[in-house]
Parts: structure tokens; C-alpha cells; sequence
């Protein structure tokens, strides 16, 4: 016993020689010279610091004033905001239902209006108003008079009025800001003008929520040197001494105000034009001292008093916990062995146990987002946005899709849409069973497309002998049998052409689309071929008609490669017919109505004043090559359209989510069906415009609006976290402290 107290004497003694030669004396000088270094800069890292929070104050504004920029551009090529549908006695309400949706974008708005010039009405989501009622009754202010307003109305650039006193329908009184953006945008006629009110009291909480506990004022200027905002904490500082001492200032400045001393720091948007100010009282920085030298000096006596015990504690229990760590390495992962004794390797091994179980969450994540990158993989190549075959095996290997390397085509099932709206289980059922099927060497993969009734099967197969079109025949055959036997919605069936290349499968797809132009002269069941309906429409002169058809679907899709290749087919035919001359400008004015009326479906009327433009061309060359700018112009704005419509509907979606997240029963499926659209198609629109899954976007909704009632209310936290559509309160308790680092006790304390 005598023997085993005199090794543990002497290994606490190394331990504690160890201690203080390896770690406490270097710790005492490294912490001297780490105090003198944060004295001597700590000025400048506060200043960084304010420079870094007013450049965040900056960026958010920018965005907010970005944000109504695009709102305005938005109202201006709304079709159900034109000056004659808001003025119509019908249409008005749908267009003042539109305007509420836009107000409801904005984070920041009180309430948008919109004028029209040679008009004596204002329109806001309240309704139409006279201008001298806007300007008398319904909006009074002292600032704001008629003839003033008149002028400003016709702005042709954006401009911001300063925050003045407003009552709105005497029984609200607000200092409002005043934006008004000509529309359209960027015209030099513009037709009219938005306006937007926003409170003042929007940009200081923004400031004041960005630089928290910060003890100095901020000013925010114009670039008339006018104060649009500020959040003053220091009464002694005079608004005007500070606009004359720092009107040519920028970055960091030192100054004398009133016989004291401040460090002025600004930034200047190219945005707005507007600079943003702090303004710190100099004693600030000497306090901040005060604080990290006892800061450090506590720091300085736990590290020593801690130091001393774990010196202690490691020379009693010697070696054995690195015994223990090697054991644990040897299990091979194997990690549900009981660790004998509290120390610090203990938090080691459990760190490791956490690095290998985050590792497998990770996998069964990435396993649970590969239907999502699935679907998307085959949306490209339906588009035609893959190219490079290398690429293309290299995606579709990585997602366990399986396609043959020798032909390629593209199924369309148009279902019966009456029969989808009734049963949207059986929908469902038939996105779920076509989304891989095969039969005797041939395999297809399905993705429903951007309609509900809907969804294209990419199918690839291998080369054997005999008729290719049979063996294509024969595949669709089973597709269409299989339907019948497993299915009770009606569909009918387009298939696009053969090719030997994954890259050109989208000109397969562009083909079965032409053919759903026909399927209104076809009963349900049937199956429409493209080259049937190209050799149905007789002998024609000049080109083939199934590239004229090609072409029209092409520009209808926004795929400019099928559109000009399309087009170049054409062109190239007429060169290899022997046809008079006033044979071949027939042909020639075919092409151009082809693009005329094809412009005129899509709806783009600028495009159509192009396409009359080009009627008197001198030659064929010179036809090709306008057509061909034109061509290009078409898809380009085919897919502003897309995305506008994307984003109309994304935003649709979130505000219905907004509204129902609180309910327990709200489900990807529910919100399916409520827009009429596949569960698949959601999933995967929510995420492609979002960035998150449906999942992470309710429980977003739901953790910003516990937080706020955690910061706002007593209500009890059960309750609460009841109220925001959870019923079970300790699976949600575990989901928060996850995200935030915090049980939601903690967070109601810290943020009180």
C-alpha cells in the first residue's frame, strides 16, 4: 500500500512539474501579450465592428428597396393591373385582390397604391380614390398637397419622400416614407406610377434589431444631406453639428461635438444613395478596456484553479483512460461498450460516437433527397439543359438510374383531367406506379411534368434485330396495357421519335408534345405517333411538315436548340427544291406566319411587332438570319414567363402554408390537393424554388412564430408549442434545442 502511495505521489508531482512548465507558465505569458494586443486594438475592432453592422443595416435596406423595385416591375406586366382591368366595373376587384397579394410580399409595406396618368383615381388594395379625396380625406397631410403630388406622380425616375405625419382614415396617424417607381420600369414613357407607404418606425426597429445593444446613435442621410431615419441613444449629440462636422466623411472618423470627442463611422449605399451613421462616445472605447482586463484576469485565475485539479486528477488516475481509448479504437466502431470512470477522454469517446452517427444521418439523408435529384435529373434532360453525355452517365450512374445505352424516346400520358380533380388518390397512384416500369429489355423512368394531368416517360432500349419502330410499337403496347389493367383514370398516349443520344432526348420530348395538339380529335386510349400526325397532314412544298411542327412546339417550350435546328431544317430544304420564285415566297411568308401565330398563342405581343417587321425581306438569307434572332428572343421570354408563373405560384404556395401551418393535419399531401398538383411535383417545385424541403418550410414558420410568442408572452411553453401545431411537446422540445443550440426555457430567458 506504502509502495503504491509513494508511485502516485511522484506521477501527481510530474503532473504537476509537467503542469506548470508546459502549460500555466506559458499560458500567464501568452495571456500578457494577448491583453496588451487587445488594448491597443480593440478600438479598431469596435469601429470593424460598427462598420460590419452597418453594412448589414445597409444590405437589408438594399433588399427591402430592391424588394419593391421588383414589386413594381411585377404590377407593371400583371395583365389583371392594366389600366383597363383595374378600371373595369367587373375585373376591378380581382385586380384589387391582386394588389393585396403583392402588399402581402413585402415585409415592410403599409400600403401600396397604384396611378395611372390621364387619370384622376388612385387604386390601393382598399379600393379607387379620387386625388383630392387621397389627398384631403382619406390621407391627410400637411406635406402632401395636391399639385405636389400631381408632379410627383409623373415621375419618370424612382423617388422617396422624407417620413412625414399621416392620417389614414382619421383614426391612424403615422410617420410614413413615400416611394413612388414609375412602370414600366426603366421606360422613358412610362404610363404610371406605384406608390408605396412605409413606416418609419420599419427602418429604425431594423436598426435598432440589427445593432443591438450598441450604446451610440445612427443616422441615416439622403443624398440631399436630409435625415430619412434615426435611432438617437445619446441625447446630448445635435443632429445638425453632426450633418456639418461629417458631410464629406467616409469609413472611420474622429470628431469634436459639443467639446466631446466621438468616432463617427459611415457607409454609403449605391442603391439608395443613402449613408448610413453611427455615432460613439469615445469613453465607450475606454469602458470596453475595463471589461477584457477583468475579463482576462477571471480567466487568467480559473484556467490556474482548474489547471491544478486536472493536473491532480490525471495523477491519480494515471494511464488508464489512454488504455481505455485504445480499446475503444480496436472495436472497430462497435461503440456500445460502457466507458468505466468520469475524464476527459469519456467526452472523446462520445464525440466520436456522435461524428459516426451524424455520418450515418447524413447518409440517410442523402439517401432520402435522391428521388428529389432524380426528378430533376429527368426534368434536364427533358429540357435539353444536359449536353455532355460523359456528364449525363455520370448523374444518372450516381442515382441508380439504369438506362440502356443504345435507342431513346419519350412517352406522354395525358390523363383524363375531370377524372384526376375527382380522385386524387388514384393520381397520385399513377405518378407512384409509372415512375419506373420495363418490359423485355426496354426501361423508362417517369417525371410528372408542369401540368397535373400529365407525365412524360423517358424510355431507353436496346438495339436488336429488325424494326426499330416495331420494337417502339411493341413497348408502348405494354405501357398502354399495363395502364388499363392497374389504372381507372383514361389517358391517351403521345410518343415522340427515336434517337441514338441521351442529349437529344428533349427533341424526342418536344415531339411528343406536338402530338397532345392533336389528342382533341382522338378518343381516350389512343396512341398518337408524331410521325403519324406529320404524314396525316398530306404532301406539302418547301419543308417537311413534321419539322414545322416540331418548330411551333419548340418555341411554345422556350427550347431554343430543337427552335433554331427546327428552323435550319427548314430553310435547308428550300434550298434542295427546285421551286419558282413566287412558289418560294409562299413558303417563305408560311414561315413567318408559322412564327407569327405561334408568337400569338404564347401571348408576346412585343415579339409579334418583331415578326411584321421582317415581312419585306430582299432574301432568303436575310430571313433566316432575322428569324433566327427572333427565334432566340421567343424562348428567352418563354421562360421569363415560366419563371414568373414559377414564382407566382411559390408564392402562393408559402402564403397558404403561412396560413395553415398551425394546423396539425397540414401535409405535403393536403397542400397537394389544394393546388391541384402531384405530391412529387410539389415536393420537388418547393425545394428547386426554396431551397428547403416542405418539411423545413413548415417547421420554419412554425419555430420564427414560438419565438416570438417566447419573447412576447408568458403563455406557458406546452401551450405554445400546442398552438403552433405540434402535439407532441417533448419531440419539438428536442427539435428547437437541435436548431438553436437551447430548450425554448432558455431561449424565453435570454431573449426576455
Amino acid at each position: 500500500m506504502s509502495g503504491l502511495s509513494r508511485v502516485t505521489s511522484r506521477l501527481l508531482y510530474k503532473y504537476i512539474v509537467s503542469y506548470l512548465m508546459v502549460f500555466l507558465i506559458p499560458f500567464i505569458i501568452t495571456s500578457a501579450i494577448i491583453y496588451h494586443n487587445s488594448v491597443s486594438s480593440l478600438r479598431q475592432e469596435i469601429e470593424q465592428s460598427n462598420i460590419n453592422n452597418l453594412e448589414q443595416v445597409k444590405n437589408m435596406t438594399d433588399e427591402r428597396m430592391e424588394e419593391l423595385e421588383t414589386i413594381a416591375a411585377r404590377i407593371s406586366y400583371d395583365p389583371r393591373l392594366t389600366p383597363y382591368m383595374i378600371k373595369h366595373d367587373y375585373y376591378s376587384r380581382e385586380a384589387i385582390n391582386e394588389l393585396k397579394k403583392y402588399k402581402a410580399n413585402s415585409s415592410i409595406i403599409e400600403e401600396v397604391f397604384v396611378y395611372y396618368h390621364q387619370n384622376d383615381k388612385i387604386y390601393s388594395t382598399g379600393g379607387s380614390y379620387s386625388v383630392n379625396t387621397f389627398t384631403e380625406k382619406m390621407y391627410q397631410s400637411d406635406a402632401l398637397k395636391k399639385d405636389d403630388l400631381i408632379i410627383d406622380l409623373q415621375t419618370k425616375f424612382p423617388m422617396i419622400r422624407l417620413a412625414e405625419n399621416v392620417s389614414i382614415s382619421n383614426d391612424k396617424n403615422e410617420r410614413m416614407i413615400s416611394y413612388l417607381y414609375p412602370i414600366a420600369p426603366n421606360s422613358l414613357t412610362p404610363y404610371g406610377t406605384v406608390i408605396y407607404f412605409i413606416e418609419e418606425s420599419v427602418i429604425t426597429n431594423l436598426i435598432r434589431n440589427i445593432l443591438g445593444d450598441y450604446k451610440g446613435s445612427t443616422f441615416i442621410f439622403n443624398e440631399e444631406n436630409q435625415i430619412v431615419a434615426s435611432s438617437i441613444n445619446d441625447k446630448e449629440i445635435d443632429q445638425e453639428s453632426v450633418l456639418l462636422q461629417t458631410k464629406n466623411t467616409n469609413g472611420i472618423n474622429n470628431v469634436n461635438i459639443n467639446g466631446k470627442d466621438y468616432s463617427i463611422v459611415s457607409v454609403k449605399s449605391d442603391v439608395s444613395g443613402w449613408t448610413f451613421m453611427t455615432v460613439m462616445d469615445t469613453d465607450q472605447f475606454f469602458a470596453s478596456v475595463v471589461h477584457m482586463q477583468t475579463f482576462i484576469v477571471l480567466v487568467l485565475i480559473s484556467v490556474v484553479l482548474i489547471g491544478s485539479v486536472v493536473a491532480i486528477v490525471f495523477g491519480r488516475i494515471q494511464y488508464k483512460p489512454i488504455q481505455n481509448l485504445s480499446e475503444l479504437i480496436k472495436i472497430k466502431g462497435k461503440l456500445n461498450l460502457k466507458f468505466q470512470g468520469r475524464n476527459e477522454l469519456e467526452t472523446i469517446r462520445n464525440v466520436i460516437s456522435r461524428v459516426l452517427e451524424d455520418h450515418q444521418n447524413l447518409s440517410e439523408t442523402a439517401y432520402l433527397q435522391k428521388p428529389f435529384a432524380k426528378g430533376q435529373i429527368l426534368a434536364k434532360l427533358l429540357k435539353g439543359d444536359l449536353v455532355d453525355n460523359e456528364k449525363i452517365d455520370v448523374l444518372l450512374k450516381s442515382l441508380n438510374i439504369n438506362m440502356k445505352d443504345e435507342l431513346y424516346f419519350v412517352i406522354i400520358l395525358s390523363f383524363d383531367k375531370v377524372s384526376m380533380e375527382k380522385d386524387s388518390t388514384e393520381r397520385q397512384r399513377a405518378f407512384n406506379l409509372m415512375s419506373e416500369i420495363s418490359f423485355q429489355g426496354s426501361i423508362a423512368y417517369g417525371t410528372d411534368l408542369l401540368y397535373n394531368d400529365a407525365l412524360a416517360l423517358i424510355v431507353s432500349m436496346d438495339e436488336k434485330t429488325g424494326n426499330l419502330k416495331d420494337q417502339r410499337q411493341m413497348f408502348v403496347t405494354k405501357v398502354k396495357q399495363y395502364i388499363q389493367d392497374t389504372l381507372l383514370i383514361p389517358s391517351i398516349i403521345g410518343v415522340g421519335g427515336l434517337y441514338n443520344d441521351k442529349s437529344k432526348i428533349s427533341r424526342s420530348f418536344i415531339e411528343a408534345l406536338a402530338t397532345m395538339e392533336y389528342k382533341f380529335i382522338n378518343p381516350q386510349g389512343s396512341i398518337i405517333y408524331f410521325e403519324d400526325i406529320s404524314s396525316q397532314q398530306g404532301q406539302t412544298i418547301g419543308y417537311p411538315k413534321e419539322e414545322q411542327l416540331k418548330f411551333v412546339q419548340s418555341l411554345k417550350q422556350g427550347n431554343k436548340v430543337v427552335a433554331v435546328e427546327a428552323l435550319n431544317n427548314m430553310f435547308s430544304s428550300l434550298s434542295n427544291e427546285k421551286l419558282s420564285l413566287p412558289v418560294l415566297k409562299c413558303v417563305c411568308f408560311d414561315i413567318v406566319n408559322t412564327v407569327l401565330k405561334t408568337t400569338s398563342e404564347i401571348g408576346l405581343s412585343d415579339q409579334i411587332h418583331e415578326v411584321e417587321k421582317i415581312v419585306d425581306f430582299t432574301s432568303i438569307e436575310q430571313l433566316k438570319k432575322d428569324l433566327d434572332r427572333i427565334v432566340v428572343k421567343i424562348c428567352k421570354d418563354v421562360e421569363v414567363i415560366n419563371d414568373s408563373q414559377n414564382s407566382r405560384l411559390i408564392n402562393d404556395i408559402l402564403g397558404y402554408i403561412k396560413n395553415k401551418y398551425q394546423a396539425y393535419d397540414l401535409s405535403l399531401e393536403s397542400t397537394a390537393e389544394h393546388f391541384k398538383v402531384s405530391v412529387s411535383f410539389l415536393s420537388r417545385f418547393i425545394k428547386e424554388q426554396t431551397g428547403v424541403t416542405f418539411t423545413q418550410c413548415v417547421l420554419g414558420f412554425r419555430m420564427e412564430e414560438l419565438k416570438q410568442q417566447l419573447r412576447k408572452t408568458d403563455t406557458p411553453i406546452k401551450q405554445i408549442i400546442n398552438d403552433v401545431g405540434y402535439n407532441d411537446a417533448a419531440n419539438f422540445t428536442r427539435k428547437f434545442k437541435q436548431i438553436e443550440g437551447i430548450t425554448p426555457g432558455q431561449y424565453r430567458k435570454l431573449n426576455r
